[in-house]
């Protein structure tokens, strides 16, 4: 009797681990420069000098300067992890076999980190001022369920049908309060107060209003409450997100939605994401070299890693990049 054996073939190209450990390298990086580097050089600087008495220091010292263009190079290779660390969140959320409990682990790990994190990147203990990423990528992962479950399980529905007109107003109001207080071309072009930010996001508002309800007059239940649906879950974590202001914020949170609604086109699902996050900051360009490995992306899990040590690689390092920083006299310690 004649056996046959049955060979696997691993798929060519570069798998989830690989794409975590390149995004765990580019955050590492990112924070050494942000929390050590960053904090030898505010000991280092003289306060109150001029410009001329400034400019003359640093040619005195040297090797500060050097430090300074090391930082930026460090903080633009940082710019790889976040759209990183999105993708894997959509991937995920696709593959994962509890949702719930893919939530509670973020969730434990936010909690975790938010002590490490206030004390290295502000030196306070307790600092609610700025939230870790970790809160962003769970927002962006109840967003993505939230989108699922009622694009999927209540599209037909037409007791939702009324919720429509709520959102035809609210896709051109949160389109101008995003690009009102994320966008930094606008924010360099416009200098409008509150009133002014208001009577914009109000007009847009209007204006989608009108446009929305001519273009959807011969939709379909289902498709206005895809529509419907889809706008509000966006609208609605993206605001949770600036209003707890974790790291990231709005625009974390709609880089990771926009990328679960292209998922079917992967490479051009992450480069959108990286074009909102050069929106956001114009240094976060960089992010676009990740088109590489994304485009070499196999689909496939690879080695198998205990997952809590990629959840915990995050508040251990940072905190050990501050307890360093402490060490070596370069920063503080206060409880608020």
């Amino acid at each position: 009797m004649e056996m046959t054996e049955t060979v696997v073939r691993k798929k060519k190209g570069i798998t989830g681990t690989a794409l975590k450990l390149i995004a765990l390298i580019a955050m590492f990086i990112d924070h050494f420069a942000a929390i050590l580097i960053t904090d030898y050089l505010n000991a280092a600087l003289p306060a109150n000098l001029d410009a001329e008495k400034m400019q003359a220091w640093f040619v005195e010292h040297p090797h500060v300067a050097m430090l300074e263009i090391l930082m930026l190079v460090m903080r633009l290779i940082g710019r790889f992890g976040f759209p990183l660390f999105a993708f894997l969140i959509v991937e995920g959320f696709q593959h994962t076999r509890s949702v719930k409990k893919y939530a509670l682990n973020l969730g434990v790990f936010a909690l975790i980190s938010e002590l490490p994190f206030n004390l290295g990147f502000s030196s306070k203990l307790f600092f609610p001022g700025y939230q870790n990423v970790f809160f962003t990528l769970l927002l962006g992962l109840c967003c993505l369920a939230c989108m699922h479950y009622f694009c999927t399980e209540k599209k037909g529905n037409g007791r939702f049908a009324p919720l429509f007109y709520l959102a035809t107003p609210v896709a051109g109001a949160f389109a101008a309060y995003m690009f009102l207080n994320n966008c930094w071309i606008f924010q360099s072009l416009l200098h409008l107060e509150l009133w002014g930010n208001v009577a914009v996001i109000g007009i847009c508002a209007i204006l989608s209003m009108i446009l929305l309800l001519l273009l959807g007059a011969k939709w379909d239940v289902e498709r206005r409450n895809r529509f419907s649906f889809t706008i509000l879950s966006i609208a609605l974590f993206c605001i949770f997100a600036d209003l707890l202001v974790t790291d990231y914020g709005a625009g974390g949170v709609l880089v990771i939605s926009v990328m679960y609604l292209l998922r079917a086109k992967k490479t051009k699902a992450f480069g959108i994401g990286c074009l909102i996050l050069s929106l956001m900051s114009f240094p976060e360009v960089t992010a676009f070299l990740m088109l590489i490995p994304i485009a070499k992306y196999n689909g496939e899990r690879g080695m198998k890693l205990n997952k809590y040590v990629f959840y915990a690689f995050y508040p251990l390092h940072i905190g050990l990049l501050y307890l360093v920083t402490l060490l070596l006299g370069f920063t503080t310690f206060a409880l608020r």
